[in-house]
């Protein structure tokens, strides 16, 4: 009984240690090492010296890295939006739909598109935003052609043209979690409101979203750790250009990183935006669970 009890006791713990293992190997100690590359000039082929703050001190005197967070910020306040909003909309819709069949449908219709590469989104995009086809091929068939634009290559549209990738920002794990939260609500809780009296807007506003907050609040974290983490887009459609209109911190660490070699200037880059990352992070869900506790 006791080597049963035993047993059962370490037993988690095997399952977890490849896990932790491979976490400590290839995020903390990683994580660590660039923390500390931080504080010095390393730079491939040359000799490495701490250099104390210098190079936090250089990139808040860095123009590109100043305005790359003005980009970031503009880019991760409307992903966030774009993430809560566009699948919370899609799943309502979703919820209200009578016929079985049809929302079955439709739930599959969103979930589909999870299945294409990211890269083959972005690319389709670009195709979009060329100024010889897409967009601009449609504003001249209707007429519009004092609309059309050098989309990516125009400082006034390129940073709006990033937000508005992917569009309807619908399809996804986003909808996906939205969906199933209001399924674990169930239709019993909305069909008693419906009797009392409620309409269905008042449904959503009253009973749904308030009890939705959990879901939200994965959702932001996640959206705005992706937001400031990724730079997939922006790489593959204007690699920051035109100027620095689409730069963003990630996509600068990179170039310095692997294009000028200078890894410790890179690390110290990397650290700031990380520390940025975990406050925004705490600040969001904080606000999220004081508005959670208001409507409990």
């Amino acid at each position: 009984m006791e080597k049963t009890s035993f047993s059962n006791k370490i037993l988690p713990y095997l399952f977890l240690a490849p896990a932790i293992i491979g976490l400590g190997i290839f995020s903390y100690i990683a994580m660590g090492k660039a923390i500390f590359n931080a504080f010095t000039d390393k730079q491939w082929g040359m000799a490495t010296h701490f250099v104390g703050l210098e190079n936090f001190i250089k990139a808040f005197q860095d123009k590109m890295f100043l305005e790359s967070f003005k980009n970031q910020v503009i880019i991760s306040v409307s992903k966030v939006f774009s993430s809560v909003f566009f699948p919370l909309l899609a799943a309502e819709l979703v919820f209200f739909i009578k016929n079985k069949r049809i929302g079955g449908l439709v739930r599959i219709a969103f979930v589909v598109p999870m299945l294409v590469p990211r890269i083959v989104i972005t690319l389709v995009w670009k195709y979009l935003y060329n100024p010889n086809y897409g967009f601009n091929n449609i504003l001249d068939a209707i007429g519009l052609n004092a609309l059309t634009r050098n989309w990516l290559n125009d400082g006034e549209t390129a940073l709006f043209a990033i937000i508005f990738t992917g569009f309807p920002f619908i399809a996804g794990l986003y909808f996906l979690m939205m969906h199933t939260g209001l399924n674990m609500l169930g239709r019993e809780l909305y069909e008693a409101a419906i009797i009392d009296g409620a309409t269905s807007s008042q449904v959503v506003w009253n009973i749904h979203i308030p009890n939705m907050m959990p879901y939200v609040k994965t959702i932001v974290t996640l959206s705005l750790i992706g937001s400031l983490a990724s730079f997939g887009d922006i790489a593959a459609m204007t690699g920051g250009g035109p100027g620095y209109a689409t730069m963003i911190p990630a996509l600068q660490m990179y170039n310095v990183a692997f294009g000028d070699l200078k890894f410790g200037y890179a690390s110290a880059l990397g650290v700031i935006t990380m520390i940025v990352i975990v406050i925004l992070t705490v600040v969001m869900r904080k606000m999220l669970s004081n508005k959670e506790d208001k409507n409990a």
